[in-house]
Formats: structure tokens, C-alpha cells, sequence
């Protein structure tokens, strides 16, 4: 049996170790990934979310093994893996709106589409090689076994190739503008504060368009729609969907937020719904939920969490931007044309955030 044939259990144990360790450290994103993809109730609790990674990571250890048993029970527990990844997977293709899959923890780009299947499909197809050698009375230590100081080579590169590939590739989604523009400070959310259009200006970076006509729930099951809520002050949006780390962080960020930002309301708009969780205290306010990722979608908010800022003016201001950090930036981006707009109109006014009513 030919060396190069251990690649594929080193690949299935690599991505089971990286999807591990990232599962591992945030069951909790786990859980509302299981949540998202609609698995049936045996799979949909936290014991499941805290067991997977753990089987993963056994998996792998069992695809290094350089025994044949325990190497054949590890391939016959990877070709289940994937197999039940892949079939989750294209289930969820059918979804609308569709979930983000986790696969990685918070690593890399969450959306299923196209790619993910094709991912999955190539590890299904790896893990059935991997179960052929297992079979052939073969395992990832005997393989090795047999290098050559030229096989080691090839191995060397194959591992420097698929880093590249991941550089080049597998850094996720292309970055969203922001409401930054070409042109005087102030241009763009000091206009969506003070309830006016901005000036015409050439080469805008930021094409502003209608707020959708999405419709919210607030904690006493009143509903409110976009345009309502932005009616009388700008909003910044911080939207989720799911319960992960970086929905937790954003969460525990949020009174910063509008401590910096008095002059706009800033909102948390969660999919998974909020009122229930012990993450979202029972006194918060300016918390809403998404019912069916509408409102997410409709905004085209991408990889979660996001933030999105609309006028008062019944136009988008700015966003979507992506991941805490960014969103961090946001904020102290509109913070700064804020502090550069005039005094004496709507934008310089402080009202306090919107609560959750229908009113």
C-alpha cells in the first residue's frame, strides 16, 4: 500500500482536531448551531453540544493510531462524522433563510452554500478512503513507516500546499462597506441623525437605500417595525444569530455602546429568541427578536454578529459590518462624525435608547 494514502487520515485528523478544540471552546455556539440546523430533539441539547467535540477529538486521536483496531474504529467513526455533517449540511440547503453550520467553532466563514457541500463531499470521500485502508489491514503509523526521505518531502509540501490554499481561499466572506465616504466629516450618519439626505457629492462609497419593512418582537410580544423604530433617531442595529461567543461578547458590550452613542438608539436583534436565555438579563432593555431571520436577511448582515445603522431619514446610513471587532470600529467611527456634526439640530440631541414596546 502506497505512502502517500496516509494524507488522508492526517487531513481527517487535522480538520477533526480543528473543529474540536474550536467546538470545545464554545459549546455554547454549539448548542444554538444545533438549534439553527432544526436536528431533531434527541440531538438538540447541550449534552450533544458538549459530547461532539470531544468524539471528534477521540476520532482524531484514534486515526493516529499506529495499531489496526483501533485505526479501523477511528475511520469507521470519521466516515460516520462526515457522513452525518454532509447530510446535515445539504438539509440545510433547502432552509429559508438558511443557518450558519459552525462546522469550525467561530472559525472561518459559518454560511452554507455551494462550497460547504462540496467541503463536505471531498471529507466523505477522504473518510471512505481512510475506511479502505483500515480495511486493507493498514493504519496512518504503518504508512508512515514505510517514508522514504523523498516521501517525506512530498508530505512537507502537501502540508505547505494546504496552508496556502487555506490563506488563499478560506478567509471567508469579502469584507462589506461601511457608511464611510469620500467627502467632509459628519457626510453620512450626522445626516441619518439630524432626519435630513446628505448633500450630493461625487464618487460615494456608500450608496444609501430604503430601510426594509421588517417587523420586530419586543419582550411583551409587541411588535415594531424598522421604520417605526427609526423614526424619531437614528439606530445602530446589533444583530445575531446564534448564541456564540461573539453574541455573548457583543451582548456584554452593548451599554458601552450607547453610553458612546447617546445621540442614536442602539438595539440588539437576536434570531434565536432572546427572552428566555440567561445571557439576556430580564431588566435589559432595547432587546428584540428576529422571528425567522427576516429582518437579518432582509439587511443582508452575513457572518453574526453584524451591525447596521438605520436613519432617521428612512434610509440605510451605513453597515453591514461583521465581528466585534468591527463592529467596535463602527461605533467609534460614528462616534467621531457625531462629534464633528452640528449642535443645534436632531443630531445633537440625547435621547435615551428605544425600549421594547410597539409603541
Amino acid at each position: 500500500m502506497h505512502p502517500a494514502l496516509s494524507l488522508a487520515p492526517l487531513t481527517l485528523a487535522a480538520v477533526l482536531v480543528l473543529s474540536g478544540v474550536a467546538k470545545l471552546r464554545d459549546t455554547g455556539s454549539t448548542y444554538s448551531v444545533l438549534r439553527l440546523l432544526r436536528l431533531p430533539p434527541l440531538v438538540t441539547n447541550r449534552p450533544t453540544a458538549r459530547a461532539l467535540p470531544v468524539v471528534e477529538l477521540v476520532t482524531a486521536a484514534l486515526l493516529l493510531s499506529p495499531w489496526r483496531w483501533p485505526f479501523l474504529l477511528g475511520a469507521v467513526l470519521a466516515l460516520g462524522l462526515f457522513v452525518a455533517f454532509w447530510v446535515v449540511v445539504v438539509r440545510a440547503m433547502g432552509f429559508d433563510p438558511r443557518p450558519t453550520c459552525g462546522c469550525f467553532g467561530r472559525i472561518g466563514d459559518h454560511r452554507i452554500n455551494g462550497r460547504t457541500v462540496a467541503r463536505n463531499t471531498l471529507l466523505v470521500a477522504l473518510a471512505g478512503l481512510t475506511l479502505w485502508v483500515g480495511l486493507a489491514g493498514s493504519s496512518t503509523g504503518a504508512l508512515l513507516g514505510r517514508y522514504t526521505a523523498n516521501d517525506g518531502w512530498w508530505l512537507l509540501l502537501a502540508v505547505a500546499l494546504a496552508v496556502v490554499a487555506v490563506m488563499v481561499v478560506g478567509g471567508g466572506p469579502a469584507p462589506r462597506p461601511s457608511f464611510r465616504r469620500r467627502g467632509r466629516p459628519g457626510h453620512g450618519a450626522a445626516a441619518a441623525a439630524a432626519d435630513r439626505p446628505p448633500a450630493e457629492e461625487p464618487e460615494l462609497d456608500y450608496v444609501r437605500s430604503p430601510i426594509p419593512r421588517g417587523v420586530l418582537v419586543g419582550r411583551d410580544h409587541g411588535t415594531v417595525t424598522l421604520h417605526q423604530l427609526a423614526r424619531s433617531q437614528a439606530q445602530l442595529l446589533v444583530l445575531a444569530n446564534c448564541w456564540c461567543g461573539p453574541t455573548h461578547e457583543a451582548l456584554q458590550r452593548l451599554p458601552g455602546w450607547r453610553d458612546r452613542l447617546p445621540q442614536l438608539g442602539v438595539q440588539l436583534v437576536l434570531v434565536p429568541h432572546p427572552f428566555d436565555a440567561t445571557a439576556v438579563d430580564a431588566s435589559s432593555t432595547g432587546i428584540w427578536w428576529d422571528p425567522g431571520s427576516r429582518v437579518y436577511d432582509d439587511l443582508g448582515v452575513g457572518t453574526s454578529p453584524g451591525a447596521v445603522l438605520l436613519g432617521a431619514d428612512g434610509l440605510l446610513a451605513g453597515g453591514p459590518v461583521n465581528g466585534v471587532d468591527e463592529i467596535e470600529q463602527f461605533v467609534t467611527d460614528i462616534e467621531a462624525e457625531l462629534a464633528q456634526a452640528p449642535e443645534d439640530g436632531p443630531a445633537g440631541t440625547s435621547p435615551a435608547p428605544a425600549q421594547d414596546s410597539s409603541a
